[in-house]
């Protein structure tokens, strides 16, 4: 005799039931195609089995011997004793890496093979060639310019790789209009190089020339075989991309240590070169300087504009005497750096005196002059992006005042996440990009009057994007993430 109840009987016959009249029309079948088409497969992401980012593991239970317990060989309790203050011990100082140049194959720290990096390398170097009609190369002094519309712009699949296996500080994009090359670098001093283009054939190999933060990395036009990073290590080291397998980090400059070993760490380099073809780095004991590209190891110049940490430098591209810097004293000041240059070779003393300077609420991360050199973008930590015009054609000869536009936008980063760098649009004076918290993930697309002109989201970004890099020519942008992704948009 059955345990059910009448009740329970019914109701299984009548799951019987329609369970048959499914199988008789056929739609169970369906209803298990459906089920087995919503289970999205995942992606294999580009350089993220090199750059897989190693868990710790959980430490072993802790043993305590018995003198730690206060109990002797025979586990009796000892009597107390007059405990005794132990030894300060000496702090340990991390010893630099050599000034020497270091062979790229070579200083992969098993990120990549050594024969996988000295072939992405041996690819590169034609393929990075920037050429004029005739049989001499020559950089571009002029590329074409293009039109840039955003709301075109998608990510694919394809078009997100890992670089790097830790939060991304730094991140540049070639200049190239034939081969769309992506750099970054992460925490822990390491550099990846991303070939957009080359499918699955090698796209991503990862160096380390420094041991600690890549705050800067620049591949600029008129260099572009260079590949320059600065880090915290204090050491400024370009990779000359068109060097083959051969290729290697050279030491550009290095910071002095003082008495005690210590020394000022780098965090930034310019987007453009300067006066003389000089390219500039801040460092964080408020000095810039000022180093030559092209002759690694030469005498470079220490300008001491600040008393506090500088966070960006910029030269203008239409006065390349014309260097704005933004520190932590929560300033951005703007320098004419052929009088700076002479008052040192006259051996002047006393505190150099800027153009302008422009005051804000708080530090500054980031500060960018538009294509036409006449206004000045600025990220801050008081969460306003500010645009400044300058009054005096370009040349920053007066004090700016207020800003024209200062649009709030939330910068509150914390410790996790690279701050936010705002950035203009290739070729504008109007609207720039900023990095964003808002939900759903994305970009904040903004215009010099305030007004928020569009947000680029995509269903591949799922994290916060900090740093916006733009290709100068075409319609090319590329975002990172704290996990050493990066995300193409074209």
């Amino acid at each position: 005799m059955s345990s059910l109840s009448l009740y329970e009987q019914q109701r299984l016959a009548t799951i019987a039931g329609n369970h048959a009249k499914l199988v008789e029309l056929g739609i169970e079948k369906d209803i298990a195609a459906i089920r087995s088409a919503s289970v999205k497969t995942v992606r294999a992401v580009k350089g993220a089995a090199a750059n897989k980012r190693s868990k710790p593991e959980g430490p072993p239970p802790r043993q305590r011997s018995l003198r730690l317990q206060n109990l002797d060989a025979d586990g009796q309790e000892l009597p107390d004793k007059d405990a005794q203050p132990s030894p300060t011990p000496e702090p340990v100082k991390k010893v630099r890496r050599t000034s020497a140049p270091l062979d790229a194959s070579k200083v992969t720290n098993g990120l990549t093979d050594p024969e996988e990096a000295a072939t992405f390398l041996g690819r590169l170097g034609p393929l990075l060639e920037m050429k004029t009609p005739g049989k001499t190369k020559k950089v571009k002094a002029e590329p074409k310019p293009v039109s840039l519309d955003l709301s075109s712009l998608g990510v694919d699949g394809d078009d997100i790789a890992k670089l790097v296996p830790e939060r991304i500080f730094s991140m540049a994009v070639h200049p190239s209009s034939t081969k769309l090359l992506v750099a970054a670098g992460d925490t822990w001093g390491r550099v990846g190089l991303w070939d957009v283009d080359a499918g699955d054939d090698l796209p991503v190999v990862t160096f380390a020339p420094h041991d600690r933060p890549v705050a800067g990395m620049r591949m600029l036009a008129n260099a572009p075989h260079q590949l320059i990073s600065c880090s915290h290590d204090g050491a400024v080291r370009c990779l000359d991309l068109g060097g083959g397998a051969s290729a290697s980090f050279v030491e550009l400059y290095r910071c002095p240590e003082d008495s005690d070993g210590d020394y000022p760490t780098l965090h930034g380099l310019s987007r453009e070169l300067g006066e003389g073809g000089a390219l500039a780095a801040c460092r964080n004991d408020g000095a810039v300087v000022l180093l030559d590209p092209r002759t690694p190891g030469a005498n470079a110049s220490v300008l001491q504009l600040h008393e506090k940490k500088v966070f960006s430098v910029d030269f203008s591209p239409t006065r390349p005497w014309l260097l704005a810097t933004g520190s932590l004293d929560r300033t951005v000041a703007l320098w004419d750096v052929r009088a700076c240059g002479e008052k040192l070779a006259a051996g002047g003393k006393g505190k150099l005196k800027p153009l302008s300077v422009l005051e804000h609420g708080l530090s500054v991360t980031a500060a960018r002059f538009s294509a036409d050199g006449g206004r000045m973008l600025t990220t801050c930590n008081d969460n306003l992006l500010r645009v400044f015009e300058d009054g005096t054609g370009g040349g920053w000869a007066k004090p700016a005042g207020e800003p024209i536009c200062a649009v709030k936008h939330n910068n509150n980063t914390g410790r996790y996440l690279t701050p936010f760098q705002a950035e203009w649009l290739p070729r504008s004076n109007d609207v720039f990009v900023c990095g964003s918290l808002g939900q759903p993930r994305g970009l904040d697309v903004l215009r010099c009057d305030g007004a928020h002109m569009d947000r680029m989201e995509h269903d591949n970004i799922s994290a916060v994007l900090s740093l916006v890099a733009c290709h100068p020519t075409l319609p090319v942008l590329v975002a990172e993430n704290a996990s050493g992704k990066c995300f193409v948009w074209r």
